[in-house]
């Protein structure tokens, strides 16, 4: 049985969440944090490791999200590229910003 949400596969927001989840902590790992949404609410939560596994949740459930609304994705490889992007363009918002 195939699930939908809002006419798009429910497999497409997995991959999509899994790349925007992936990249994140990359860019973490390599000391460019894509965006610290705790950092602005707690910023000592956002230091913790239980901060930073909370912080890649919410980031990649948004990207899941706003990157398959955004993109609406018919082939795998387009799901994974709306996670990598929606990430990147935080990514390269918040390098520009500082």
């Amino acid at each position: 049985m195939e699930y939908k949400l809002f006419d798009i596969e429910t497999g497409y927001y997995v991959l999509c969440f899994v790349a925007a989840f992936v990249l994140f902590f990359k860019l973490h790992k390599d000391g460019e944090p894509p965006f610290a949404v705790l950092g602005y609410i707690n910023p000592s939560a956002s230091e913790s490791a239980f901060g930073r596994f909370f912080e890649a949740i919410l980031f990649a459930t948004l990207g899941a999200l706003i990157g398959t609304a955004l993109t609406i994705p018919t082939s795998p490889a387009q799901a994974i590229a709306a996670g990598l992007g929606w990430t990147g363009l935080l990514s390269a918002t918040n390098s520009s910003g500082s």
